[in-house]
């Protein structure tokens, strides 16, 4: 007789807020279940003894005359603490809802599970974990009357069931690892993962498990692999490519013919003829809603063309084509939906293969070595929850791009553990590629970075990312070198992509957490780390192998290896003593500056985020830098002694591990550890290089400045630092301290020598390449020859669809009166128009503003306002815009280049100054030395590049009509006005005072035909 179900406890509360001191209930439900029967709910409105905010009202539904009458929570407690019991209670974000009742003495011991936790880990592909989201993946019929706290609690439980009923599929060797892992006890899902397994065995009549012990140690010895790797998705037989045929593709959503625009033809020419001569193009396709259809229409028609016979003109072999896309999200779209669709489309079956950026695979040698042993303490909650994730992908995953999955901010160190760094990067040391080729995984067929440049190899489109074609061209063999063709979209962020990728930083924690991988005494006498699980290999007398538990006694270290955990604590200490200088260097430098402007004092930590200090030569003025050499010439001799004994170790354990006898050879743990010390001594030695560079305050090729971290740490943060800065010590201050950071002052030298290279056709399509007609600073800017790049432009004018609206009577941007105005304008546009209006600002202090001065009076009439990391991120803020009415977003930063794909254009776009580069910004004012006239020859074609990007990917999508507010007096007041001007495609234009704009844009939206000004 199968086992029934346990009974648990579904529930959701609806709050005034987010904050469980501060904030109070509004709404309890909860329904106690036992598999897909319910057995009892519980429903109540609870008196806040407040104001209901207005945001909640809208999200929830919950009005003040719904609470009339409703009791406080005092008098619903007894009953739902007896309701609850002492069951598990399941919800999405169940802490959440948790942390309010124990705040109130109720549920303070009760388990949790968390659905949301649950569906990262059992649904690692999903874009967003959502509620509502997940159900929807799940087959899970969602409510439109979501947001109530019984409907919510209904959906909770049924995607509970869902979920639960995938994780019953799973094999039992699978949940055994996720029960298993090194999880703090706080982590909501390792109760549950463990009471799976006792429940498996229990029902199955499993003791135990197979994969390790004497028997699975025998059987990897045989393999000279771990037998677990047997359960991953490539270590199954596969009947067929798991990828939907051709055949069965929608196609209603692609055009067949690209719009009829200004030039497409001509682009169209220009394209085939790049391709076929093998020449550089600079296409400008600003045809709305962030489209390339046009560019990817002529790369597949010129692949479908028959190869010349002219060998003058044609290399032997089928065509092939590099496409590079921005992003991850881009490529994945790409080659998952676009590329599909337009192949069909056009009759074509051209193979695809994706190539990531360094990094960007899972690396089996590292799963079943040591990156999965503990070598820096304790997971986090996030990383378990990440590995767990990563399990559970491993076992559906051909091709273990990171691509495929969706990692969480906090679980990328998860993935930063077991990614392929030395595959990827093992041209550029002998020592990873000696480690690649003796790789057991990689020679029986389940190394990704193997199966993945297989894939390119044959494939007659590679598609990756702009940071992936730098990671492989920068390379001495790269992979892609021998194809000649590329079409790099979104281009004209190329740049930028190109200047993020050349940069490093150095951090205090992440040089901290590379020495405490390598090796750490603990504050009970124990040692941990890479050199602590290699102990009985790296002992004169040691029996080989490695270490059976995470940590060891002193005991078990000889002398030898006893001063290399004490060169590793000099090395910390040394590494602090260097961040404790660059914190004065910039404390001096901010009083300095505080005296030169007659200020006093500087006014400490609040103003640093905003006072980077760069490294120059005016630098040896203040007597701190004296200090900061010393700690440098310390640091640098510490880290080397460090590096001197990762070498080392990496050598003794192969050298222990070579002269074992061939039975005894195990699952390759032995080489993985050798190879993340080799890793971790390489990643010290780059760390070394950039630091030695920006100390020596010599003018180069990239600039160097200091920065203290954004905000200051929280007290969560501050215990987790301390922890990672000297494990089981105080020794070490974990102030903040400053972050070194290096970039790029000019990149176009190192794209023409990666993209330019002679007989290439590299196509930099984008949307936005021209300034005032010409496109001398994008040549500039990409390193293209004046005169022998080709150029061509696609534009579409907007005549009909869109009305530029230019307020003449506004004050400047920096005059006093300018917020007030911005404010008042914002308000009457958003009445106006009930909502359906996005706000972008230059910074996120005048977008505070903002939303602090409109909040109250626009939600006062109905139109709910957010704003980007008040309310939540880009993506969540797009979600509530796309799904409800009567809504103003305000923008900063990420929302000006990569909008997510919009599904509905707001009526007007509101672009509150033009958003010029700030010039005294390191990276940008060492950039901007280089100008003659730093405003027009720099700030002004940034600025004016960054609007049209903006308006081609906000109000050009689909057909509605739709207006743009430039709220910048200088448009019309400033001799470089018209060169932001006449850079936009056509639009109709209005030149009126701002008080009129309401009603002219409402006409205009319901009108027909053009208006000129």
């Amino acid at each position: 007789m199968a086992k029934r179900s346990a009974i648990r406890v579904a529930l959701d509360l609806e709050t005034t807020g987010l904050h469980p001191e501060q904030d109070t209930i509004l709404e309890i439900a909860a329904v106690k279940f036992q598999g897909t029967e319910i057995i009892d709910t519980l429903e109540t409105f609870v008196a806040p003894g407040r104001s209901i905010p207005y945001r909640v009202q809208r999200l929830t539904g919950i009005k003040p005359e719904h609470l009339a009458g409703a009791p406080p929570f005092s008098a619903v407690a007894n009953k739902l603490q007896y309701f609850l019991g002492d069951l598990p209670i399941v919800g999405h974000s169940i802490p959440f809802d948790a942390g309010f009742l124990r705040m109130r003495g109720i549920a303070r011991t009760n388990p949790l599970i968390d659905t949301f936790e649950l569906a990262t880990v059992l649904l690692p592909s999903l874009v967003s974990y959502n509620l509502g989201q997940v159900a929807e993946a799940l087959g899970v019929r969602v409510p439109h009357d979501r947001h109530r706290a019984m409907v919510d609690t209904v959906l909770a439980m049924e995607v509970f069931n869902a979920l639960h009923q995938r994780l019953q599929a799973v094999d039992l060797d699978v949940l055994n690892d996720l029960a298993n892992l090194d999880a703090p006890r706080s982590w909501p899902l390792l109760h549950f993962f463990r009471q799976e397994v006792r429940d498996r065995q229990e029902r199955d009549g499993v003791v135990g498990r197979l994969s390790r012990g004497s028997l699975g140690d025998r059987f990897a010895s045989q393999l000279g692999m771990d037998p677990r790797v047997l359960s991953f998705a490539i270590g199954r037989p596969q009947d067929a490519e798991e990828s939907p045929a051709a055949d069965a593709l929608p196609v209603a959503d692609v055009p067949v013919e690209t719009p009829a625009v200004r030039g497409n033809e001509v682009a169209r020419q220009a394209i085939l003829s790049s391709l076929e001569q093998r020449e550089p193009l600079l296409l400008e396709l600003t045809l709305g809603g962030h489209d390339y259809t046009a560019a990817l229409l002529a790369a597949l028609e010129w692949l479908d063309t028959p190869p010349s016979t002219d060998p003058n003109t044609e290399t032997n072999g089928p065509r092939r084509l590099v496409i590079a896309c921005a992003n991850q999200q881009s490529a994945r779209r790409l080659i998952d939906t676009t590329l599909p669709l337009l192949q069909q489309k056009m009759r074509s079956d051209h193979s695809v293969a994706y190539l990531a950026e360094h990094g960007g695979y899972l690396c089996t040698h590292r799963w079943f070595g040591a990156a999965m042993r503990r070598t820096s303490g304790e997971l986090t909650a996030e990383q378990a929850r990440g590995l767990a994730k990563l399990r559970l992908w491993t076992h559906e995953t051909l091709q273990g791009d990171r691509s495929e999955l969706t990692l969480l901010q906090q679980e990328i160190t998860a993935w930063d553990r077991i990614s392929s760094s030395f595959e990827q990067r093992r041209s550029v040391d002998e020592r990873f590629e000696k480690t690649y080729q003796r790789c057991t995984y990689r020679s029986k067929g389940y190394c990704f970075v193997s199966l993945a440049e297989e894939r390119v190899r044959a494939a007659r489109i590679v598609v990756t990312t702009h940071a992936g074609l730098f990671d492989d061209l920068s390379l001495r063999q790269p992979l892609l070198a021998e194809i000649d063709r590329r079409l790099i979209l979104d281009a004209d962020l190329i740049e930028e992509e190109n200047i993020r990728w050349g940069g490093t930083e150095f951090d205090q924690l992440q040089v901290l957490r590379v020495l405490n991988t390598i090796g750490a005494e603990l504050a009970d006498g124990r040692y941990q780390g890479l050199l602590a699980l290699a102990a009985p290999s790296l002992r004169d007398n040691g029996p080989g192998g490695l270490s059976t538990t995470p940590t060891v006694p002193k005991s078990e270290l000889d002398q030898r290896l006893l001063q290399w955990f004490q060169t590793l604590r000099q090395a910390r200490m040394a590494v602090g003593r260097l961040f404790l200088a660059f914190s004065s260097l910039v404390d001096e430098s901010v009083q300095q500056h505080g005296r030169d402007k007659g200020r006093g004092q500087a006014r400490g930590y609040e103003q640093r985020p905003d006072q980077p200090l760069r490294l120059t030569n005016h630098i040896r003025q203040l007597g701190a830098w004296n200090e900061v050499e010393q700690a440098w010439q310390q640091v640098e001799q510490r880290l080397r002694s460090v590096i001197d004994l990762a070498n080392d170790g990496e050598r003794r354990i192969l050298a222990r591990q070579n002269n074992r006898r061939r039975q005894d050879q195990g699952s390759g743990e032995d080489t993985s550890v050798a190879s993340e010390l080799v890793a971790a001594a390489y990643q010290l030695t780059e760390q070394l290089q950039m630091v030695k560079r920006a100390t020596s305050l010599e003018e180069g090729d990239s600039v160097y400045w200091l920065r203290m971290p954004p905000t200051p740490p929280t007290a969560a943060q501050q215990h987790a630092n301390r922890k990672v800065a000297e494990p089981g010590s105080s020794a070490i201050s974990i102030e903040p301290a400053p972050i070194l950071y290096s970039q790029l002052i000019h990149t176009s030298s190192m794209l023409r020598q990666l993209l330019l290279k002679e007989r290439a056709s590299t196509i930099f399509a984008g949307t936005a390449f021209s300034v005032d007609g010409t496109f001398s600073f994008a040549r500039q800017r990409l390193g293209l020859d004046q005169d022998s790049v080709a150029v061509c432009s696609a534009v579409t004018e907007h005549q009909e669809q869109t009305l530029l609206y230019l307020p003449n009577d506004v004050p400047e941007p920096n005059a006093p009166q300018y917020q007030r105005h911005l404010d008042d304008t914002l308000v009457n546009l958003a009445t106006a128009l009930e909502g359906q209006v996005v706000a972008l600002f230059t910074s996120h202090a005048a977008l505070r503003s903002t939303y602090t001065a409109i909040k109250p009076i626009l939600e006062a009439r109905n139109i709910l306002v957010l704003g980007q990391g008040a309310d939540g991120s880009p993506r969540q803020l797009w979600q509530v815009f796309q799904s409800q009415e009567r809504v103003v977003i305000l923008g900063t930063g990420s929302f000006w280049d990569h909008a997510d794909e919009i599904v509905r254009s707001p009526a007007c776009l509101f672009i509150s100054r033009l958003p010029m580069p700030v010039l005294n910004d390191p990276p940008m004012a060492a950039r901007a030395e280089h100008y003659a006239d730093q405003l027009r020859q720099l700030a002004v074609p940034i600025a004016t590049l960054r609007v049209n990007r903006a308006i081609n990917r906000f109000m050009w999508g689909d057909g509605r009509r739709n207006a743009v507010v430039l709220f910048d007096r200088r448009i019309t007041s400033k001799e470089y006005g018209s060169t932001v001007l006449h850079s936009l495609p056509r639009s109709s234009q209005r030149h009126a005072a701002a008080s009129l704009m309401p009603d002219a844009i409402l006409d205009w939206l319901t009108g027909e035909g053009t208006w000129e000004d």
